[in-house]
Protein backbone atom coordinates (compact mmCIF):
# COMPACT_ATOMS: atom_id res chain seq x y z
CA UNK A 1 0.00 0.00 0.00
CA UNK A 2 0.98 3.05 -1.28
CA UNK A 3 1.90 5.79 1.70
CA UNK A 4 0.55 8.93 1.51
CA UNK A 5 2.65 12.59 1.18
CA UNK A 6 2.14 15.08 3.18
CA UNK A 7 0.38 17.28 0.21
CA UNK A 8 -1.79 14.44 -1.00
CA UNK A 9 -2.88 13.81 2.93
CA UNK A 10 -3.48 17.29 2.88
CA UNK A 11 -5.66 17.78 0.20
CA UNK A 12 -7.32 14.60 1.28
CA UNK A 13 -8.53 16.35 4.41
CA UNK A 14 -9.55 19.37 2.85
CA UNK A 15 -12.12 17.77 0.44
CA UNK A 16 -13.27 15.53 3.82
CA UNK A 17 -13.55 18.83 5.60
CA UNK A 18 -15.07 20.71 2.62
CA UNK A 19 -17.76 17.85 2.30
CA UNK A 20 -18.44 18.20 6.31
CA UNK A 21 -18.88 21.42 6.36
CA UNK A 22 -21.27 21.37 3.12
CA UNK A 23 -23.36 18.66 4.77
CA UNK A 24 -23.90 19.97 8.21
CA UNK A 25 -24.94 24.01 6.16
CA UNK A 26 -27.38 21.46 4.16
CA UNK A 27 -28.98 20.01 7.27
CA UNK A 28 -29.05 23.45 8.86
CA UNK A 29 -30.61 25.15 5.79
CA UNK A 30 -32.64 22.04 3.77
CA UNK A 31 -35.23 20.46 5.23
CA UNK A 32 -37.83 17.72 3.97
CA UNK A 33 -41.94 17.44 4.20
CA UNK A 34 -43.52 14.75 3.55
CA UNK A 35 -46.77 15.41 1.62
CA UNK A 36 -49.91 12.73 3.61
CA UNK A 37 -52.79 13.94 2.24
CA UNK A 38 -54.35 15.98 -0.35
CA UNK A 39 -55.15 19.11 1.52
CA UNK A 40 -52.65 21.24 -1.02
CA UNK A 41 -53.49 19.26 -4.10
CA UNK A 42 -52.91 20.50 -6.98
CA UNK A 43 -49.96 22.93 -5.75
CA UNK A 44 -48.64 19.45 -3.62
CA UNK A 45 -49.54 16.07 -4.39
CA UNK A 46 -49.86 13.91 -2.11
CA UNK A 47 -47.58 10.86 -1.02
CA UNK A 48 -44.27 13.44 -2.55
CA UNK A 49 -41.91 14.60 -0.91
CA UNK A 50 -40.93 18.48 -0.70
CA UNK A 51 -38.06 20.64 0.14
CA UNK A 52 -38.20 23.74 2.23
CA UNK A 53 -35.99 26.33 3.15
CA UNK A 54 -35.54 26.77 6.92
CA UNK A 55 -34.07 30.19 7.02
CA UNK A 56 -36.90 31.87 5.11
CA UNK A 57 -37.87 33.24 7.85
CA UNK A 58 -35.17 34.03 10.56
CA UNK A 59 -35.70 37.56 9.76
CA UNK A 60 -38.88 38.13 8.84
CA UNK A 61 -42.33 36.79 8.69
CA UNK A 62 -44.32 34.75 5.99
CA UNK A 63 -46.19 36.75 3.09
CA UNK A 64 -49.60 35.46 1.71
CA UNK A 65 -49.73 33.11 -0.70
CA UNK A 66 -46.32 31.73 0.90
CA UNK A 67 -46.38 28.03 1.54
CA UNK A 68 -44.48 27.36 5.03
CA UNK A 69 -44.05 24.02 7.29
CA UNK A 70 -44.81 24.60 10.72
CA UNK A 71 -45.42 22.30 13.62
CA UNK A 72 -49.18 22.14 15.22
CA UNK A 73 -49.26 20.00 18.28
CA UNK A 74 -46.29 17.55 17.70
CA UNK A 75 -47.72 17.49 13.65
CA UNK A 76 -45.79 18.88 10.73
CA UNK A 77 -48.32 20.41 8.15
CA UNK A 78 -47.60 22.20 4.98
CA UNK A 79 -50.24 24.69 4.63
CA UNK A 80 -50.69 28.18 2.44
CA UNK A 81 -50.73 31.66 4.52
CA UNK A 82 -53.57 33.51 4.14
CA UNK A 83 -54.16 35.87 7.06
CA UNK A 84 -50.85 37.65 8.27
CA UNK A 85 -50.72 39.25 11.93
CA UNK A 86 -54.10 41.86 12.35
CA UNK A 87 -55.74 40.82 9.59
CA UNK A 88 -59.18 40.33 9.72
CA UNK A 89 -60.80 37.17 7.58
CA UNK A 90 -64.51 36.91 6.52
CA UNK A 91 -65.32 33.88 4.79
CA UNK A 92 -68.18 35.01 2.72
CA UNK A 93 -70.39 33.06 -0.10
CA UNK A 94 -67.36 30.53 -0.14
CA UNK A 95 -65.07 33.46 -0.95
CA UNK A 96 -62.08 34.84 1.16
CA UNK A 97 -62.08 38.55 2.40
CA UNK A 98 -59.13 39.89 3.77
CA UNK A 99 -60.18 43.36 5.87
CA UNK A 100 -62.93 43.54 3.60
CA UNK A 101 -61.15 42.74 0.40
CA UNK A 102 -61.83 40.04 -2.17
CA UNK A 103 -58.72 37.46 -2.37
CA UNK A 104 -57.83 36.14 -5.82
CA UNK A 105 -56.90 32.86 -5.23
CA UNK A 106 -55.90 31.38 -8.33
CA UNK A 107 -54.23 28.16 -6.70
CA UNK A 108 -57.70 26.54 -5.71
CA UNK A 109 -60.55 25.86 -7.92
CA UNK A 110 -62.84 25.51 -4.83
CA UNK A 111 -64.68 27.50 -2.65
CA UNK A 112 -63.64 28.17 1.00
CA UNK A 113 -66.64 27.63 2.63
CA UNK A 114 -66.16 27.30 6.68
CA UNK A 115 -66.04 23.81 8.78
CA UNK A 116 -69.86 22.23 8.05
CA UNK A 117 -69.27 21.68 12.10
CA UNK A 118 -69.16 25.29 12.95
CA UNK A 119 -70.50 28.05 12.02
CA UNK A 120 -67.45 30.86 12.72
CA UNK A 121 -66.53 32.22 9.34
CA UNK A 122 -65.26 35.69 10.73
CA UNK A 123 -61.14 35.62 12.01
CA UNK A 124 -59.40 38.16 13.47
CA UNK A 125 -55.76 37.13 13.44
CA UNK A 126 -53.90 37.97 16.54
CA UNK A 127 -50.39 39.59 16.36
CA UNK A 128 -47.53 37.21 15.51
CA UNK A 129 -49.67 34.56 14.25
CA UNK A 130 -50.83 33.38 10.84
CA UNK A 131 -54.30 31.85 9.37
CA UNK A 132 -53.63 28.81 7.10
CA UNK A 133 -55.34 27.02 5.07
CA UNK A 134 -54.98 24.20 2.31
CA UNK A 135 -55.16 24.81 -1.28
CA UNK A 136 -57.82 21.71 -1.63
CA UNK A 137 -60.33 23.19 0.70
CA UNK A 138 -62.86 20.80 0.73
CA UNK A 139 -60.26 18.06 2.66
CA UNK A 140 -58.37 20.33 4.41
CA UNK A 141 -57.92 20.42 8.02
CA UNK A 142 -56.88 24.34 9.07
CA UNK A 143 -57.49 27.16 10.38
CA UNK A 144 -61.07 27.31 9.52
CA UNK A 145 -61.41 23.94 12.09
CA UNK A 146 -61.46 26.16 15.51
CA UNK A 147 -62.57 23.14 17.12
CA UNK A 148 -60.05 21.20 15.98
CA UNK A 149 -57.15 23.08 17.01
CA UNK A 150 -55.65 24.25 20.76
CA UNK A 151 -55.02 27.50 18.94
CA UNK A 152 -56.60 27.78 15.71
CA UNK A 153 -53.75 29.95 14.11
CA UNK A 154 -49.88 28.96 13.69
CA UNK A 155 -47.33 31.43 15.17
CA UNK A 156 -43.88 32.14 13.94
CA UNK A 157 -41.87 29.97 16.21
CA UNK A 158 -43.87 27.04 15.17
CA UNK A 159 -42.54 28.10 11.32
CA UNK A 160 -40.19 25.67 10.08
CA UNK A 161 -39.65 27.06 6.90
CA UNK A 162 -41.07 27.80 3.18
CA UNK A 163 -41.62 25.18 0.69
CA UNK A 164 -39.41 25.22 -2.53
CA UNK A 165 -41.46 24.62 -4.97
CA UNK A 166 -39.56 23.37 -8.59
Amino acid sequence: MKKLTNEEYRDTLKYVLIFLATFLVLQCMIGVAHIPSSSMEPTLLKGKNYLFFQPSYWFSGPERGDIIVFDKEGVVYCKRVIGLPGDIIDLVDGKVFINGEYLEEPYTEEPSYPSPTTELSHFEIPEGEYFFMGDHRLNSRDSRYVESWEHPFVSKQDILGQVIKF
